[in-house]
């Protein structure tokens, strides 16, 4: 974003310094100026998304030295492994550890139709612990949190207005996922909104689990073992692409309607 700004700014230095050219000297510049300034920001945007294959690789890569055994442990355990990743994840996201890691480490251990399954049902009981917590038992020490946050001033008051509307908004931008279920289990809404609301994590949560899921089987790519995995790595990598794309582009509008409703996000 900051640097976006910079390049809006460099501009109208340019569109100033170009009106020393008249006629249409000056408005060949400036147009040569703002093609250069639109590429520069699409290679920007294309380097970004390049390294984020390149590290989701790297990672894969790393990953793939123990996934075969953890793949023989999550075997082992049969029916019991996706419950044991549910409970974890619930027992785990009050306390604030990443629920991005664990929606990661699950695309890692787990098929794409069944482990977007887990990711589903444990963000919801997770979302349900954490309301309940925060409502009931930790409601003063959450109180105080947010006294201390000057983004969260308006929650309250505008939470009265637009409940489903500001929840399921605020979902989608990329506030923490525990710190945020508090911050609402502490307003007037009502559980049911706030569940439904909810459902806007998930287009995060499922993106987290298949970027884990991609790098387990991109790995391939990069390892000296041969893979035995029937997934297309172009149909991965494009995936992987369009998720990136989406995630970044639906936070950025549900950031610029939270903004129009006077929240602070930042």
């Amino acid at each position: 974003m900051q640097l976006d700004q910079l390049y809006i700014n460099i501009l109208r230095v340019l569109s100033i310094y170009s009106g020393c050219f008249s006629g249409d000297a000056g408005n060949a510049f400036r147009f040569r100026q703002i093609v250069n300034l639109k590429k520069l920001i699409m290679f920007r945007k294309l380097a970004i998304v390049l390294i984020f294959v390149g590290v989701v690789l790297l990672i894969g890569h790393e990953l793939k030295l123990y996934l075969p055994d953890l793949e023989v442990w999550i075997q082992s355990m049969g029916a019991f492994a996706p419950l044991c990743f549910i409970s974890v994840f619930v027992a785990l996201t009050p306390f604030f550890i990443s629920a991005d890691a664990l929606c990661f480490a699950a695309g890692l251990l787990f098929p794409i139709g069944a482990g977007v399954l887990y990711i589903i049902i444990a963000t919801y009981l997770a979302s349900a612990v954490i309301f309940f917590l925060g409502r009931y038992l930790l409601r003063d020490r959450v109180l105080k949190y947010l006294a201390e946050h000057k983004r969260f001033s308006k929650l309250n008051e505008e939470i009265k207005n637009h409940e489903l509307k500001l929840m399921f908004l605020l979902r989608l931008t990329p506030l923490p996922f525990a710190m945020l279920s508090y911050a609402f289990s502490v307003t007037q809404v009502r559980l049911r909104p706030y569940l439904a609301a909810t459902s806007g994590i998930l287009i995060y949560n499922i993106s987290l689990f298949y970027f884990g899921y991609t790098a387990k089987h991109l790995s391939g790519l990069i390892s000296e073992a041969p893979s035995q995995s029937t997934v297309s790595y172009p149909l991965l990598a494009a995936g992987l692409i369009i998720s990136l794309a989406v995630v970044i582009y639906v936070a950025k509008i549900a950031g610029k309607l939270v903004k129009q409703m006077g929240i602070r996000i930042k």
